[in-house]
């Protein structure tokens, strides 16, 4: 190469440490472990957790419906937003470590990231009612003021923050005591019928709109959403934030400066030991949990609600981790591992394929769609989930065959490089 050539090369080759991380240097395992969180998030969302939700309490009460309630609050309910905390705080470490290794300035990149994550929440917002993309966004900028400490500094940060709801709920159990006085007990009871009566009444309203509003008239609907959070001070520590999703970041965040995922053979006895602990604490928090909570006796919340709360804390991380483990195990079979791998195209395009649901509820649900907004229960949208997520599947391998990324990974990236990426692979001599 001539020298002229040599220093063109030099001028156009991007600086170390920016640019988007290639596919022989993404570790698989991880991906499979996302495509796992996006099944898990669509079958919860469509069975019992979008806006309709309290219409399924209601409506669909048969013996079917209340056995799909109970089994997917136990084994799915908040185990796969938090595998997806966990993951995204791994990333996060992995990311920083990439950048350092290769002389960048990590936080200003990381931040852009994360500003271009907050423009998609925003957009989710407005069409959807859904803000996890948001926690995911502020969260992440509340890591970076965590990511120089030391990693045991960030495990007690981690179980400090994990008994967050529990104490909150036996300050609440302690207040609710005062109902033994009989002046104040009646006071209590009145407030809670105004708030139950306005509580219908928005559920009235909430229904109307999206089984009969326009796009514009849903929009606006949402559209509170966005300011109304940021109007507590300050909302990005709220008790919710971090009491659910960022311990788990946290726990993410220092496996991904361990660099467990990059050299697993060494760790596989440790996997093990997590996998069948995370399964008997597991199931007993998150069943027991669940028990205490749906049958507690509303004259002893001193008691039960905490201890429901105590145990679910500790039992949905628990679950959480006896699945991802699971997993894992699995991977390091040659023959499941053939199994799981297309739930990593699943993973790669897990941005696109998270978008994907919002268009398919609205589409769905929406009156300015299919209009099934509370008119089928959790039977049904499970049968929904089973046709659905393969479907991604075949999408999501069929796309990366011939794109590098997913197109909402290609808008993300674009806007936190400041640059137009390369979408199609180059091809094949």
């Amino acid at each position: 190469m001539s020298e002229e050539g040599t220093v063109r090369t030099a001028v156009t080759a991007p600086l170390p440490g920016f640019g988007p991380v290639a596919p022989q240097e993404r570790i698989e395992t991880l991906d499979i472990l996302r495509g796992w969180a996006l099944f898990g998030i669509l079958l919860v969302n469509m069975t019992d957790d979008l806006p309709w939700n309290y219409l399924l309490s209601r409506q669909w009460t048969g013996s079917a419906e209340r056995v799909a309630y109970h089994l997917i609050e136990v084994f799915a309910q908040e185990k796969f937003y938090t595998l997806f905390s966990f993951l995204f705080g791994l990333g996060f470490a992995i990311q920083m470590g990439r950048a350092e290794s290769r002389g960048a300035s990590f936080v200003p990149l990381y931040s852009r990231r994360l500003l271009s994550l907050y423009l998609f929440a925003l957009v989710q917002i407005l069409l959807v009612d859904g803000n996890q993309l948001q926690i995911y966004a502020l969260l992440g900028f509340l890591l970076l003021l965590f990511h120089r400490l030391a990693i045991r500094t960030l495990l007690i940060t981690a179980f400090v923050c994990l008994l967050i709801f529990p104490a909150r709920q036996a300050v609440t159990s302690i207040r609710e005591q005062r109902r033994a006085d009989p002046q104040v007990g009646q006071q209590m009871v009145r407030e809670r019928a105004d708030q139950l009566t306005e509580d219908r009444n928005w559920e009235k309203q909430d229904f109307r709109i999206h089984s009969q509003g326009s796009f514009a008239e849903i929009a606006a609907w949402h559209a509170p959403q966005i300011v109304r959070p940021h109007l507590s001070f300050p909302w990005v520590v709220s008790w919710g934030m971090l009491g659910q999703e960022f311990p788990l970041l946290l726990l993410g965040f220092c496996a991904g400066r361990r660099r467990f995922f990059e050299n697993l053979p060494p760790h596989l006895l440790l996997i093990r030991k997590v996998m069948w602990w995370g399964l008997g604490l597991g199931l007993v928090g998150c069943s027991i949990g669940h028990i205490f909570w749906q049958f507690s006796d509303p004259a002893w919340p001193s008691l039960t609600r905490p201890l429901a709360v105590l145990l679910w804390a500790i039992g949905a991380p628990a679950l959480c981790f006896f699945y991802a483990s699971g997993i894992v195990l699995l991977t390091q079979r040659e023959p499941w591992k053939r199994c799981l791998a297309p739930l990593a195209a699943v993973g790669r395009l897990a941005l696109s394929n998270y978008v994907l649901h919002w268009l398919v509820a609205m589409f769905v649900f929406y009156s300015y769609g299919l209009g099934l907004f509370g008119k089928f229960g959790r039977l049904p949208g499970l049968a929904f989930v089973l046709v659905i997520f393969p479907l991604q599947v075949l999408w999501s391998r069929w796309w990366l065959r011939r794109f590098r990324f997913g197109p909402v990974e290609w808008l993300w990236r674009t806007l936190t490089y400041g640059k137009l990426q390369p979408m199609r692979l180059a091809a094949k001599a």
